[in-house]
C-alpha cells in the first residue's frame, strides 16, 4: 500500500506559549513495496511524522491515506484505527520500550491476543516469527531484559512481523548495534521488503540511505526539503541538511568530474563501482 501525506502539519502544545510547530505543511508519496528512508537533522520532524503514519498521535491538519485509510486530526473518525495499526507497524529506537513481558515468547504473542488469537495459536505463531529473526529456541523461556542489545531488537522487530503488517516502521534500526549485528537487522529488513512489504527507515546513517533505500525523504526543520532518489539527493547540494555524502558516492562523483564514464544512478556499493570501472576501457 502506497502512502499519500497531503499537507500535513503537526503542532506541539498548540495554543500555549510554548507551542512548537514540527511539521509544516509537507506532502509526499512514499511508494509501495518499497524502502523509504526518511533523514533530516535532530528537531527536523521525522520522529514526529512516523507516529502520525499509523494514528499514534493525530496530525495537527492536512491527512494521510494508507489504502483504504485516512488519518486526520479527528482520529474519532477513523473507526479502524486498531486495524490500521496492524497494517503499520512501528518498531521504536529503543527495542525496551516494547519489551515488557516476562518471557520473549510472551512478549512477540502479546499483540497477538490483542487481536483475539488464542494463547496457543499465538505462541506458535510468536515462535514462527523469532526464527524468522533468528532467536534461537533456547531464547523462548528467557527475559527480554537479560537479551543484548542486538538480540532485543530482533525481539522487537518479531513482535511486529508477528502481525504480518504490510508497512513496516523502523526508527534508527542500528543504532548502539555493532556492523556486525547492523548487518544483521538490515538483512531481515531486506528479506521482508522481498516479501511485498513496504519499509519506512528512520536514520542518520547516510550509508543505510546509499546501499539499501530505493526512496529517501530529507524533513528540514520540518519541511519538506528533498523527495526521491539516494543518488539524485547525494548528486546535489545537501549542505543545507546536514546530512554528509558517503564515501563510496562521493568517489564515484570525483570519478565522474574527471571524466571516468560511471553512471552514479546505479552505484549502491562498492561491487556496483567496481564492476562499472571493470566495464569501461
Amino acid at each position: 500500500m502506497a502512502i499519500k501525506i497531503n499537507h500535513l502539519s503537526y503542532v506541539y502544545l498548540q495554543k500555549t506559549p510554548n507551542e512548537v510547530q514540527a511539521l509544516h505543511d509537507i506532502s509526499f508519496e512514499i511508494p509501495e513495496g518499497k524502502i523509504t528512508s526518511i533523514v533530516g537533522h535532530t528537531g527536523s520532524g521525522k520522529s514526529t511524522l512516523i507516529q502520525t503514519l499509523n494514528g499514534l498521535i493525530a496530525p495537527t491538519s492536512g491527512s494521510i491515506e494508507i489504502s483504504d485509510f485516512i488519518v486526520t486530526s479527528n482520529l474519532k473518525k477513523l473507526k479502524k484505527i486498531k486495524e490500521l495499526r496492524k497494517h503499520v507497524s512501528i518498531v521504536f529506537q529503543f527495542p525496551e520500550y516494547q519489551l515488557f513481558e516476562e518471557t520473549v515468547e510472551k512478549d512477540v504473542a502479546f499483540g497477538l491476543r490483542n487481536y483475539g488469537y488464542k494463547d496457543e495459536d499465538a505462541i506458535k505463531k510468536a515462535h514462527e516469527a523469532l526464527s524468522k529473526v533468528g532467536i534461537d529456541k533456547s531464547f523462548y523461556k528467557r527475559s527480554p531484559f537479560e537479551l543484548s542489545g542486538g538480540e532485543k531488537r530482533r525481539v522487537a522487530i518479531a513482535g511486529i512481523i508477528v502481525l504480518e503488517p504490510d508497512v513496516l516502521i523502523l526508527d534508527e534500526p542500528t543504532a548502539g548495534l555493532d556492523p556486525q549485528g547492523s548487518e544483521v537487522i538490515l538483512n531481515l529488513i531486506k528479506e521482508f521488503n522481498k516479501q511485498g512489504k513496504t519499509i519506512i527507515i528512520v536514520t542518520h546513517d547516510m550509508n543505510i540511505v546509499l546501499n539499501r533505500s530505493d526512496h529517501v525523504v530529507v524533513l528540514n526543520e520540518g519541511k519538506l526539503a528533498f523527495s526521491g532518489t539516494p543518488s539524485d539527493l547525494f548528486a546535489g547540494d545537501v549542505s543545507s541538511y546536514s546530512i554528509d555524502i558517503p564515501a563510496l558516492f562521493s568517489f564515484a562523483l570525483l570519478l565522474k568530474e574527471h571524466g571516468v564514464g560511471v553512471d552514479i544512478s546505479k552505484i549502491k556499493n562498492v561491487d556496483d563501482l567496481a564492476a562499472q570501472l571493470k566495464g569501461l576501457k
